[in-house]
């Protein structure tokens, strides 16, 4: 999966693919980290919402 896109992953994130969300996560960690200031919560509620609008993003 290290070598598909963010757009690749995405649409196979939305056909249930586990593997990709994950990969999407993994991708974007760095900036996760950086907008929840330490806040574990925020933490989590970022990830959730992403998961949220990868699921409702039209591809």
């Amino acid at each position: 999966m290290k070598n598909k896109t963010i757009y690749e992953l995405g649409v196979l994130a939305q056909n249930g693919n586990e593997m990709a969300m994950l990969e999407i996560i993994e991708r974007k960690k760095n900036m996760i980290k950086k907008y929840s200031y330490g806040d574990e919560d925020r933490y989590q509620y970022i990830i959730l919402r992403l998961i949220a609008g990868i699921k409702n993003y039209t591809f």
